[in-house]
């Protein structure tokens, strides 16, 4: 029995590695403020954002395209509570706290096929997804870059995974089934977290049909 999981284990492993070459990775929001210690900290971020690292690490270059998104905020951006919005002051741009979790930046930096993808820019705008899809039209220039680079590949698997879990990875799929086959949509459960321990997203994959990994 104990041989017979092994082989089962390097099986699937295989196959992952083989769809992944045909797929994009989809990172939300790995930024410093919401790390253990930043400005909108997220319980589990650390530990989630350094499992993916770790994954990463030995085969930056796995999938064929990574798109990584940051909140870039104005210091007057209309979600901070200065400005009657919900949130403290985070991921400002130009402060360490808009920056990437450094030890994933790191593994990131080894990428050759990456791109990055800013939102929030906009002071009187705030935008939970980089698509930010309004009347059904995309209005983030850089999520239309995304949407562009799925619609040219004939079967594009999209892994995603980030913080806020309940927040930005949620809306970004929200967003993202809008014109993304869900068959083909996937979240990484372990390298992601949430404000509410992953709940809202839990169920939003399964009201969704959208595929929840857990990886070891």
């Amino acid at each position: 029995m104990h041989y017979l999981t092994k082989k089962f284990k390097f099986a699937v492993k295989n196959f992952f590695l083989t769809m992944a070459a045909q797929a994009i990775l989809l990172i939300v929001d790995p930024q410093n403020d919401f790390i253990e210690g930043g400005a909108l900290a997220v319980e589990g971020a650390q530990k989630a954002m350094q499992a993916l690292t770790d994954f990463l690490a030995p085969h930056p270059n796995l999938f064929a395209k990574t798109f990584v998104t940051q909140d870039f905020h104005p210091e007057d951006h209309c979600s901070f509570k200065e400005q009657g919005g919900t949130w403290p002051k985070h991921c400002v741009k130009g402060t360490s706290g808009a920056e990437i979790f450094p030890p994933l930046q790191a593994v990131l930096d080894q990428c050759q096929k990456i791109e990055y993808c800013k939102k929030g820019q906009s002071k009187d705008r705030d935008q939970y997804s980089v698509f930010d899809i309004q009347d059904g039209e995309i209005t983030n220039e850089d999520g239309k870059k995304i949407r562009d680079y799925i619609k040219s590949v004939d079967t594009c698997f999209i892994f995603v995974a980030g913080i806020a879990g309940d927040v930005c990875v949620m809306n970004t799929l929200k967003d993202l089934i809008q014109f993304a086959d869900k068959e083909y949509i996937a979240v990484y459960r372990n390298y992601t977290a949430s404000l509410d321990g992953g709940q809202k997203l839990d169920d939003f994959c399964e009201e969704n049909s959208i595929k929840i990994f857990s990886r070891d």
